[in-house]
């Protein structure tokens, strides 16, 4: 977090232009409202349990690890997902490093891990307000679009949710470089410059969507300087950010068709920033409806040319980051939606509903009580949606409710059902959830339950389903070796033990 320190007098600087003409200690007070806001309705999170979504995977059953001096230059050498597939994808070793921190200070317990997620949270909506800052919104509209952001339903997942954290961390990171870079076109700087690549490497160590981040800087230097070419040392300084991103760990692979299908994934996720009146942190594309947010595209394009004074480079330039911050998530395969995923295309359109609002909104107190009253409306909805995330059952519950054809939720809800021991309504889950298209772990998982129940066969049949899915599940080999021993079968018992070895399983 060292490139975001000199941050601090610029985000008042930025402030100050925001608020008009203002003292820093008024525009030090204008953050301080919008920071208050996120804690008033966030603060709580701090008292909420692990929700078993990923967390149990990445932070509860890997204690061990984070917890010891190695995990420091291990978060570095390992998949995020590594509890999954040590082969994952996934890189993501800054969101590893800070769990770490995490669990040397917190230990188990998950307040600790719900505290970092806040303060992250915290900052972002603060370089958000900086970032706001530079548009020439106008007072009441710059606080209550920062305002708006802070306690917004879309950006709660990433909050409540500890996994999250990818999402937030990279927020604060993109938007620092974000706005170093907008500094330097303003006022060319090698400081400004400096913090602008370091704040983007260290993003692309976050969370893969960082990649997008030239793109989002290009268009705001096209779209508020005209047609003109970023500096070189930036661009370099892009082009060895890549570069050495890929070549340390491989990308998640992009499917053409995939990206094509995920098209739909723009006017959902639209719909759930603008129209945040069903959040849900996941979901399948089978249970949004994209028409909401076909209806406000059609709504914004009316309004840029409708609304007297609006400024078609400043909406454009907020359309285009929320198309580009969609975009990864939109072309990754499969149909799963997470909820945290809109933190930081929330920013993009937010921009673009604030331009609107400070056209179409002249008279300063008919400003601040629609501002007033939206922020109230936002503030209201998460305070009952962040409910859910309290511990692993609501979570588990409202996620089936929320999405009844989401084959990860119906898995949440099984390993909820299976840890309180019903366990024939956990197998009722679990088929479910296979039947809906779930992959990983789900068969391990059956298998786990006919071993309580003595079922050594019925076991081993489905831990050869799971390691057809899954030949690299070194808990699969694991749990394969203690059914085979049961059937009396050492030398094949050992080679799985030995298979599991192999494959990093814990002993």
């Amino acid at each position: 977090m060292a490139p975001l320190r000199p941050l601090g007098r610029r985000v008042v600087a930025a402030a100050a232009r925001a608020v008009g003409p203002a003292t820093p200690r008024a525009a030090a007070l204008a953050v301080g409202v919008v920071v208050a806001a996120a804690c008033a309705v966030h603060a709580r999170t701090v008292t909420f349990d692990f929700v078993d979504l990923d967390d149990r995977d990445l932070v509860v059953d890997d204690l061990r690890f984070l917890a010891s001096p190695a995990a420091f230059a291990g978060a570095f050498t390992r998949s995020y997902m590594h509890a999954l597939d040590p082969s994952h994808p996934y890189y993501r070793p800054l969101v590893t490093l800070s769990f770490a921190l995490d669990a040397r200070r917190a230990g188990a317990h998950a307040g600790g891990f719900h505290l970092t997620n806040l303060a992250l949270h915290l900052v972002a909506s603060a370089l958000f307000f900086a970032l706001l800052g530079r548009f020439s919104l106008g007072r009441a509209v710059t606080c209550a679009a920062a305002a708006a952001f802070a306690v917004h339903p879309a950006v709660a997942s990433a909050v409540a949710w500890i996994p999250g954290r990818n999402d937030s961390l990279l927020a604060v990171l993109s938007l620092a470089a974000w706005l170093a870079f907008a500094h330097d076109c303003d006022r060319p700087s090698w400081r400004a410059r400096s913090l602008h690549v370091a704040s983007f490497w260290l993003a692309l160590l976050a969370k893969e969507t960082a990649l997008v981040i030239p793109l989002v800087c290009a268009a705001h230097l096209v779209l508020t300087r005209g047609p003109t070419r970023p500096r070189g040392v930036v661009v370099a300084g892009w082009v060895a950010g890549v570069a050495a991103r890929l070549s340390v760990h491989a990308h998640p692979p992009v499917d053409a068709g995939s990206a094509l299908r995920g098209a739909a994934l723009l006017p959902v996720s639209l719909g759930q920033v603008l129209l945040p009146f069903n959040p849900c942190l996941l979901g399948d594309r089978a249970d949004v409806s994209p028409w909401p947010g076909l209806a406000l595209a059609v709504l914004v394009a009316v309004a840029a040319r409708a609304v007297p004074g609006v400024r078609p480079r400043v909406l454009g330039l907020g359309a285009a980051a929320f198309v580009l911050f969609v975009a990864p998530a939109a072309a990754a395969p499969g149909t799963l939606v997470l909820g945290s995923r809109l933190y930081l295309p929330a920013c993009g359109a937010l921009l673009v509903a604030a331009e609107i609002a400070r056209a179409a909104v002249r008279e300063r107190h008919a400003r601040v009580a629609v501002s007033v009253a939206s922020v109230a409306v936002l503030a209201a909805l998460t305070v009952a949606y962040e409910t859910t995330f309290r511990d692993r059952r609501a979570f588990a519950r409202a996620a089936v409710a929320a999405s009844p054809h989401a084959a990860l939720a119906h898995v949440c809800l099984a390993k909820t059902l299976q840890l309180d021991g019903d366990r024939d309504r956990a197998l009722s889950e679990y088929r479910l959830a296979l039947a809906l298209g779930a992959s990983y772990v789900v068969h391990n998982n059956i298998a786990v339950i006919h071993m309580a129940e003595g079922r050594w066969a019925d076991a081993e049949r489905e831990l050869y389903a799971e390691l057809g899915v899954d030949p690299g599940s070194a808990r699969a080999y694991r749990n394969l070796a203690i059914v085979l021993r049961r059937e009396d079968r050492p030398a094949e018992a050992r080679a799985a033990e030995a298979r599991a070895a192999e494959l990093g399983a814990a002993p």
